[in-house]
């Protein structure tokens, strides 16, 4: 096998390896919502949210949370509160890792 052809075969290999990465990422979020007893417990609550620590990957906040965040610009999501509609988290991950934390509050009707 020749310079080029095994380029080629290690690029493939890798776009490979990515793509199962997402798909496995996707699966375990879907997992993890499926088994909260009741909807609302996809979001975060403030006892979960003291839990979080900097340099956390996404899907770890995903598996305290109990679910994905929305997102609401590049490597930043954002939870509602469990119990509250007033307020909300907003995370901001650089290079799947949590870099920034914030309280949201909210004021006005709820989106849910």
């Amino acid at each position: 096998m020749n310079k080029k052809g095994f380029l080629a075969f290690l690029s493939i290999c890798l776009v490979f390896f990515l793509v199962m990465s997402v798909s496995a990422c996707k699966d375990e979020i879907l997992e993890i919502e499926e088994s909260n007893t009741y909807s609302w417990q996809k979001y975060m609550n403030e006892g979960e949210y003291k839990e979080l620590k900097e340099g956390m990957s996404y899907i770890d906040v995903v598996r305290i949370s109990g679910g994905a965040g929305k997102a609401v610009d590049k490597d930043i999501y954002e939870w509602n509160d469990e119990l509250l509609l007033t307020k909300g988290y907003r995370l901001k991950f650089k290079e799947d890792e949590l870099v920034q934390m914030e309280v949201v509050e909210r004021k006005g009707n709820s989106k849910r």
